[in-house]
């Protein structure tokens, strides 16, 4: 390989490092902000969930307050070094999940507020801008797992 190619190369590296790094920053800020307010008031994001029809009473607390504590293990997980793999693949499942749920909610036309960032935002029903916003970060979420495979982005 010449010294031009390598150089190249090495640029694209960069780039590529570089690239990851602002979606991992993107990706966990999200989920800190859909944590925190949660993780605040769990007995107010508790009170949005039996909205969406399919949690029992019995699993509304438990979901109420483990919800935000893996968005906040996932975001913290995407900003470490050795938890990294882990918090990928937990973003990946929780972003999954959270984009069902919404589409659930549209497809058999429930009107609610779904609660993804606690009481911190104004309530508006769920809408399809939410569930574009959803695809859009599951999107980004799998782009960081189909980056595993390379050289870590340190």
């Amino acid at each position: 390989m010449s010294q031009v190619q390598e150089d190249m190369a090495d640029r694209a590296s960069r780039w590529r490092r570089g690239g990851i790094w602002a979606l991992r920053l993107v990706v966990a800020g999200v989920l800190l902000a859909a944590a925190a307010p949660k993780l605040a008031d769990p007995a107010g994001f508790a009170a949005k969930l039996p909205n969406y029809r399919l949690f029992p009473d019995l699993l509304v607390n438990i979901v109420a307050t483990t919800a935000p504590m893996l968005e906040l293990l996932a975001a913290l997980a995407l900003l470490s070094g050795r938890l990294y793999r882990g918090g990928v693949w937990l973003a990946v499942l929780l972003m999954a999940t959270f984009t069902l749920l919404i589409g659930s909610a549209l497809a058999r036309g429930i009107d609610l507020d779904c609660g993804c960032f606690g009481n911190a935002v104004q309530a508006e029903p769920v809408g399809a801008l939410d569930l574009v916003r959803n695809v859009v970060l599951l999107g980004l979420t799998l782009v960081l797992a189909l980056d595993l495979g390379r050289e870590p982005a340190r």
